[in-house]
């Protein structure tokens, strides 16, 4: 009967341990953020030297966590 016990006990261990783990995984990753934007790209056309410009570009987070945007560089 001990032997048994410590079997089934070491089982039941073992299920737990494997579900906090799926729940951890699980977890970390619904906790992501992804970018999306409305347009990748714009055309300004013809451009003079001494005429400002600019648009605005949409970012969008659809994860949930922060999103966090460094080093942006024209192309």
């Amino acid at each position: 009967m001990g032997k048994l016990f410590k079997w089934i006990f070491m089982v039941l261990i073992g299920c737990f341990g494997s579900g906090c783990l799926l729940a951890v995984a699980v977890l970390a990753a619904s906790q992501t953020s992804n970018i999306f934007f409305a347009e990748t790209n714009y055309n300004f056309g013809e451009l003079s030297e001494t005429t400002p410009f600019s648009h605005d570009f949409i970012v969008k987070n659809g994860g949930t966590t922060t999103l966090n945007i460094r080093d942006v560089q024209p192309s």
